[in-house]
């Protein structure tokens, strides 16, 4: 009763925390625009935003949340956050303009319901509200919930295992019965009477019963929900948080992950990764060829953390970041990251000496960390309980870069020259600052070149030299197509110090800069330009009177030998530097991992090239856009919706233009014929008026066909993941799918595990989800994998060990009817055994460690799982189960042979005959008595014969025990032994006029009472006297002593796949359980009042040592069948292996 409350208990705690707290839908809605400005009758007003209809002009400005999906007429610096659409969190930049990258799936001419204004004031017209929105697609995907009664493998193996073992119950059960009662097998204790076919059919039945019920596993419920829980907290304990705990077990058999790009392959954050300058010197000046390069490497990239080092990229090797990566401290403001052969150029002393010894990169990593740091005078960089960073995220990423070389706000540890003062010599003159618009795609800051000669003694002072009559300096910084239009000069490198504007630019430089600027988008860089303009009094004249930022911006780029290229840095979310491990880890343990990205395709290929899940084996087709998955675009149609000629006009130009981006792209099939097959995903529902904006999705087929091949998909909509995941899952994968923005949502409902995650990730995704990654870190999935596969490797080892036990007593017992032996255990014994070892023993396997090889195994096939595998049946639950009735038997045989001289079950019952005592086919002589309906035999006898050997060992010599029947009263205690009061039944005091043979001819080969033998003052012996009881309970005591200190003996084998050493002490769960279960058994067998209630007896020494003894016996056979199993599992993985 207890243990089915404890599971009903867990089973309902269980059911609450899997599926309270968890609607997705409530949690979409709160992102709503409550309110919305609207234009009605000329004037604008403020409306709820349901009132919102097809046609209104809306007005929007930074802070606002878009109402509704709209086409733009009006946009003025208008930037928007659409993370919660693409998953990116950058900002994007919204014109009037048709979008020029045709493959985006979010225009840039159209702003999204849901979507965050981040700056500037635009109007746009609706063209959809409510659910016909793109963030009305993902509400409709969410509410596609899974079913509550949905299994996972687990659970569904368990119940194949169930069915079978249903099966074997009913077979144990009649095959029990009908040997039992046909061999007319008795407990030679409690016998039932001669001819009494009622009481034999019932004692068979029951039996039989008791036999099955221990072959049941009845912790098997319990032991996995334990299993799951402590899964769980262990995956917390990695920095993950379990939603549902059936999550665990999906984990462990995970085939596919299916991972979003920004925040988890990569680190979430903007980060410089190098910065590249030019300059030319003497010798180039006077050979005109092209500039003399400079290339510095940013490492380690850990987000806004400016504990990182400036290196010479061709210095810095795989070897050298392994090493920072080691020593890297998280705590620490800056490290110095020198190694032998490496210099850390962004420590001031270590750079100073560089600079001495003529390094360019030196000289030039203070000049442009020191510029850097001038121009992003709008971002700021601050150190609390985390490092904390406002601003663009570009400019961040080169605040936190020229953070690097000691110039922050607060300049920390003191080691280098303090920011303060930089600042203070190069005052910016607020006033002329020229910002950054979708127009010019450039910002600019004007600062006073320094006159004193303290301030002429910095660093940058001292390497940077401007012409004579200069008086300020201009610092442009922007898109380097367009600085590229405008610079005519390069930096001249003369006697350690770089001079501006230098010389003229030829058309070399243009080259090498484009060239360099091509080489930064071919690794998924973007890029940011540098440029400087020393400015003379008159140019600041011109700059003071000039009566706009666009006036201003003429004046500096006015005369183009004047502005020079300083740097041209390259910037990108830098993958994690856990994931290439965490990739191969995964790709050895058979799981493939596909990002899904709505990045740009080369982008997409770049970061999955450097991160590992693209490799040399893959081809152009390894990366696709995720419109290949469409059988064609949703049928928009302006003639349905009451929008403006203008609006029209604007959708139509943006649909063509994605029509000729998809031009180039390659079919399945011929355009404009529909591809054939099934329609059975979760994407192919039926479509109404509102779906008009969702995608065709190609056929079944067809998507396994292209998505199996395909390991990173780009411009990826949310309904492609869904898709996506969909089709895998039909293809037979489970897969686990990660997101963080609410586009994500969606395809983590509909995978098999959704994980979201916990610093980025949204209300809506996290509730949508199963496992949250409380560091965002995709390393965490697969130790959360490898978790998931420990506890699975958990619970076979529990079921091949409950297995094992159970079906080694069942066999031994009905071994015991079929030899016709006395049964080693009786029902109630056997039960409370069950309970001790079977139920209490067995749950410290939720708490064993991970076998050493579950991470380079390919996952368990769920279609074919039924817990137990081959391998295990054949070498850890066969061997155990045959040699296991042996050593009982050995332990039963030692004990009753040692004291009776028989272990047959007829023999110990005893007779009535006369001649079977004489001629050994009886140990005792039963009496009876002459009836109307037959002879009826007294269950008691009255004269027993046993041989007894010395000690109770069979190997030693033995000799003759009678003992007959008295009337005298006297009480036989629980440790009572016969054969310590053989004068108590001596034949002395026996009457030979008290039995004579039967009367009637059918039974006087029997013996009967005399008649005036009364049925009191018949000299029988007593229950629990006579010398075979006796011994039959020593040997049954020794059997419970082999079978329950063997057992839990047998758990520490099966317990690991190594050696028993190893494994000795490394449990304490197990430990516990192993001294309470040795105590449990002693007092079972040494306390007087509990072995007398289960008719058991205490052991001299040498019993118990030789029960002992054949208890180890059975460890050591599990132990050699165990390294048997362990060449079979070898080959076994092998072949895994090779089939993967």
């Amino acid at each position: 009763a207890i243990l089915v409350f404890v599971v009903l208990f867990v089973i309902v705690l269980n059911t609450v925390g899997e599926y309270s707290s968890q609607d997705a839908g409530n949690a979409l809605c709160k992102m709503a625009a409550p309110q919305t400005a609207c234009l009605r009758d000329g004037r604008e007003v403020l409306i709820e935003a349901a009132a919102l209809v097809v046609g209104d002009v809306v007005v929007v400005k930074a802070g606002d949340v878009v109402p509704a999906d709209m086409v733009i007429l009006e946009a003025i610096d208008l930037k928007t956050n659409e993370a919660v659409l693409t998953g990116e969190s950058s900002e994007v930049t919204k014109s009037t303009e048709p979008p020029r990258d045709a493959t985006a799936p979010f225009k840039s001419n159209m702003l999204y319901s849901s979507t965050e204004v981040i700056s500037g004031f635009g109007k746009a017209e609706v063209t959809d509200t409510g659910m016909c929105t793109q963030v009305g697609l993902i509400a409709k995907r969410l509410g596609q919930n899974k079913s509550i009664t949905e299994k996972n493998p687990l659970m569904s193996a368990v119940n194949k295992l169930a069915s079978y073992l249903a099966l074997v119950l009913a077979l144990v059960i009649l095959c029990a019965t009908l040997v039992a009662f046909g061999t007319g097998y008795q407990d030679p204790q409690k016998p039932c009477a001669e001819k009494d076919e009622v009481c034999f059919l019932k004692t068979a039945v029951l039996r039989a019963v008791v036999m099955s019920v221990a072959l049941i596993p009845h912790g098997l419920p319990f032991i996995c929900t334990v299993m799951l829980y402590v899964g769980s907290q262990g995956i917390s304990k990695r920095q993950g948080l379990v939603m549902k705990v059936s999550a665990v077990d999906y984990l462990a058999a995970t085939t596919v992950i299916c991972s979003d790009k920004t925040g988890t392959l990569t680190e979430g954050r903007m980060s410089a990764s190098v910065v590249l300058g030019f300059c030319q010197d003497e010798a180039t000046r006077a050979s005109g060829s092209s500039a003399r390069e400079s290339s510095l490497s940013f490492y380690p990239l850990k987000g806004l953390s400016p504990n990182g080092g400036i290196f010479s990229s061709n210095e810095v090797s795989q070897k050298h970041k392994d090493q920072m990566e080691k020593d890297f401290e998280a705590t620490s403001h800056r490290q110095n990251f020198s190694q032998p052969g490496l210099r850390d150029l962004g420590v001031f002393s270590e750079r100073s000496e560089a600079m001495k010894e003529g390094s360019l990169d030196a000289l030039l990593a203070g000049i442009h960390m020191a510029m850097a740091f001038l121009a992003c005078h709008g971002t700021s960089l601050v150190k609390s309980d985390a490092w904390e960073a406002k601003g663009n995220p570009t400019e961040v990423a080169v605040k936190v870069a020229a953070a690097k070389a000691g110039f922050w706000e607060e300049h920390g540890d003191g080691r280098l020259p303090p920011v303060g003062s930089l600042r203070g010599m190069y005052p910016r003159q607020e006033a002329l600052e020229i910002p950054f618009n979708n127009v010019r795609k450039m910002a600019a800051s004007i600062h006073e070149i320094p006159q004193t000669a303290s301030n002429s003694s910095s660093e940058l002072a001292t390497s940077l030299k401007f012409p004579e009559d200069a008086t300020h300096f201009a610092i442009l910084k922007g898109a380097p197509e367009k600085i590229f239009e405008a610079v005519g000069a390069m930096p001249l490198l003369r006697e350690g110090t770089l001079e501006l504007p230098g010389r003229e630019l030829v058309e070399a430089d243009q080259a090498l800069l484009k060239q360099r600027n091509m080489d930064l988008a071919q690794q998924a860089l973007r890029s940011l330009l540098v440029a400087v303009r020393p400015l003379i009094s008159a140019d600041m004249e011109r700059l003071r009177s000039a009566s706009s930022a666009d006036d201003r911006l003429a004046v500096v780029l006015k005369t183009p030998k004047m502005l020079c290229p300083l740097s041209l840095w390259g910037i990108y979310d830098p993958p994690r530097a856990s994931v290439p491990g965490s990739i191969e880890k995964c790709r050895k343990a058979g799981i493939q991992v596909k990002m899904i990205t709505g990045d740009q395709q080369a982008t997409a290929a770049a970061i999955g090239a450097q991160i590992g899940i693209l490799d040399e084996t893959c081809g152009e087709d390894c990366t696709i856009l995720c419109e290949k998955l469409h059988e064609s675009s949703g049928q928009e149609s302006a003639k349905s919706r009451r929008i403006s000629r203008r609006a029209s006009e604007i959708l139509r130009q943006t649909q063509e233009a994605a029509k000729g981006g998809r031009k180039s792209q390659s079919s399945l099939h011929p355009p404009g014929v529909a591809g054939r097959g099934s329609r059975r995903l979760s994407v192919h529902d039926k479509r109404g008026p509102a779906d008009f904006h969702e995608p065709e999705f190609r056929s079944e087929e067809e998507l396994q066909e292209l998505i199996g091949k395909v390991r990173c998909f780009a411009r990826a909509l949310p309904s492609d993941k869904v898709a996506i995941v969909d089709s895998l899952m039909a293809s037979g994968e489970v897969v686990a799918m990660t997101g963080d923005g609410v586009n994500d949502a969606p395809a983590l409902k509909s995978a098999n595990v959704g994980v979201a995650m916990g610093i980025t990730g949204t209300a809506v995704t996290q509730n949508a989800s199963d496992l949250v990654l409380m560091d965002d870190n995709f390393s965490t999935i697969v130790l959360a994998v490898e978790e998931g596969r420990r506890i699975f490797g958990n619970v076979q080892k529990y079921v091949t060990a409950s297995l094992s036990l159970k079906f080694g007593e069942m066999l031994t017992l009905m071994l015991a009817i079929l030899l016709g032996i006395v049964s080693p255990l009786k029902p109630t014994v056997q039960l409370l055994n069950l309970f001790l070892t079977h139920v209490l023993c067995t749950w410290s396997f939720a708490f064993e460690e991970a076998e050493e090889y579950i991470m380079s195994i390919p996952p368990r096939d769920v279609k074919k799982d039924l817990v137990l595998n081959r391998t295990l049946v054949l070498y850890r639950w066969l061997p155990f189960v045959l040699y296991f009735p042996i050593i009982v038997y050995s332990s039963l045989c030692f004990g009753t042979l040692g004291l009776v001289g028989s272990v047959s079950n007829t023999k110990l019952l005893g007779s009535g005959r006369q001649i079977d005592l004489e001629e050994g086919r009886s140990l005792c002589e039963h009496a009876g008595w002459e009836t109307e309906d037959g002879y009826k035999l007294d269950p008691r006898p009255f004269h027993c014969q046993c041989r007894v050997h010395e000690k109770g060992n069979p190997w030693l010599p033995a000799s003759t025990f009678d003992q007959w029947g008295t009337t005298e009263q006297f009480t036989v205690d629980g440790d009572f032994q016969p054969l310590l009061h053989s004068k108590l039944f001596a034949r002395s005091g026996w009457n030979q006029g008290l039995i004579a043979s039967c009367s009637q001819p059918e039974h006087k080969e029997k013996w009967c009472w005399a008649e005036h033998v009364m049925t009191s003052s018949r000299p029988i012996l007593p229950e629990g006297a006579s010398c075979v009881e006796y011994g039959v309970k020593v040997g049954q005591s020794m059997s419970l002593v082999t079978i329950m200190l063997g057992e839990v003996l047998s758990l520490l084998s099966f317990r690991r796949d190594r050696s028993l050493s190893w494994a000795l002490f490394r449990n304490p769960f197990y430990n516990l359980s192993f001294v309470m279960n040795i105590c449990m058994m002693l007092l079972l067998v040494y306390s007087r009042k509990l072995s007398s209630v289960l008719d058991l007896v205490p052991l001299s020494p040498l019993q118990f040592l030789v029960a002992m003894t054949l208890a180890l016996t059975m460890l050591l056979l599990n132990e050699l069948a165990k390294f048997f199993y362990r060449w079979q599992l070898s080959r076994d993985h092998e072949a895994l292996r090779q089939v993967k």
